[in-house]
C-alpha cells in the first residue's frame, strides 16, 4: 500500500507544471492572442470581434494615442483609421517575442498607397514597418505601445530629406 501511495504523490507532482512552465506557457498563450489579433483584427478588419481581444480598461500609451478614449473603442477609432488611409494594407509579423505578460511584434504593412497613382490608375505599393508592445491580462490587451518608421512612407512617395544650410 505504501508504494502505491508513493507511486501515486510521485504521478501527482509530475502532473503539475513548475512555475518555470506555467510562465512559459503563459507567454506562449499570449503570442499565440496576439497573432490572432494581428491577423482577425488587421488582416480579415474583423472589427466585431475586438471585445474578445481588448479588455474594458484597455488604454493605448502610443505617442499621439487620444488619451479620452478607452476600451475596445479606442481600438475600433485607431483600426477603422488605419482602413480609411490604406484599405488594402496586409500586416505580416516579422518576430514575436513575449516575457510575461508583455508581448511584442515587429510587424510590416504593405498594400497600395491611395496617395500615389500612376496614369494608368494604379497605385503604387507603400511597407510600412513598426514594433507594437501589448500587455495581456486573462487573455486580452489591456495596454499598448506602437512605434512605427514615419520618415519611410515619406521618402516612399518622393519626400527628400535636405540637411539645413549652415
Amino acid at each position: 500500500m505504501t508504494i502505491v501511495l508513493c507511486a501515486l504523490g510521485w504521478l501527482a507532482g509530475c502532473a503539475t507544471m513548475s512555475p518555470v512552465e506555467h510562465a512559459a506557457a503563459l507567454e506562449a498563450q499570449n503570442k499565440q492572442r496576439v497573432q490572432q489579433l494581428t491577423e482577425e483584427l488587421y488582416n480579415l478588419r474583423k472589427l466585431d470581434r475586438i471585445s474578445e481581444y481588448i479588455a474594458e480598461d484597455f488604454v493605448d500609451r502610443s505617442q499621439g494615442a487620444p488619451r479620452d478614449v478607452v476600451g475596445p473603442a479606442a481600438m475600433r477609432q485607431q483600426a477603422e483609421a488605419s482602413f480609411q488611409a490604406f484599405p488594402e494594407l496586409k500586416f505580416d509579423i516579422l518576430h514575436l517575442l513575449a516575457d510575461g505578460d508583455l508581448v511584442l511584434v515587429h510587424w510590416k504593412a504593405t498594400g497600395p498607397d491611395p496617395k500615389q497613382v500612376d496614369e494608368a490608375g494604379t497605385a503604387r505599393d507603400l511597407q510600412l514597418q513598426g514594433h507594437s508592445l501589448y500587455r495581456l491580462r486573462d487573455g486580452k490587451v489591456v495596454e499598448a505601445w506602437d512605434i512605427s518608421d514615419r520618415l519611410s512612407p515619406l521618402l516612399q512617395r518622393g519626400y527628400k530629406v535636405v540637411p539645413p544650410t549652415l
